[in-house]
């Protein structure tokens, strides 16, 4: 009898199903994590943005009003302007893709108080981030004397 060497087909779609299997967990793994990803990151940069923001009108750098404008349109972004709400844009950061502002979120400008023992916002201003597929969102706050939160839900 002659002895052979080798693996039965068997054998060879047992291992290809394993491997099929592995794939597909990996890859969903892989999207959940870049989805909790890009919107930690965009959290993280509009916290810092608006603390920017309110810094700036506290200090009322270079004596002018500042204000915080929202875009929750087909553009999805928000800026800094230097002079009030009809003022001179000083920076604009568009939401990566992948990422949207919620519903909740209305377009709207919010003039920034000056001083340092004044309340630079004149209402609570609440934004939220939501993933495109709607599975993870976030919430930013900016109270009225310009503590900025953030309530992640993912």
């Amino acid at each position: 009898m002659k002895i052979q060497k080798g693996f039965t087909l068997v054998e060879l779609l047992i291992v290809m199903g394993i491997l099929a299997i592995l794939a597909v967990v990996a890859t969903s793994n892989y999207f959940a994590y870049r989805n909790r990803v890009n919107i930690d990151g965009e959290g993280s940069k509009a916290v810092e943005y608006f603390r920017e923001a309110i810094t700036r009108a506290r200090s009322q750098q270079d004596g002018v009003d500042w204000a915080i404008h929202i875009d929750n349109g087909a553009s999805d972004y928000y800026e800094l302007l230097s002079g009030g709400a009809t003022g001179t844009p000083v920076d604009r950061i568009y939401l990566s893709s992948g990422v949207a502002f919620t519903a909740t979120t209305s377009s709207s400008t919010v003039t920034l108080t000056g001083g340092p023992t004044i309340a630079p916002v004149p209402s609570q201003i609440n934004i939220g981030f939501i993933t495109t597929d709607e599975a993870l969102s976030e919430e930013i706050i900016i109270g009225t004397n310009g503590k900025v939160t953030r309530t992640k839900s993912y």
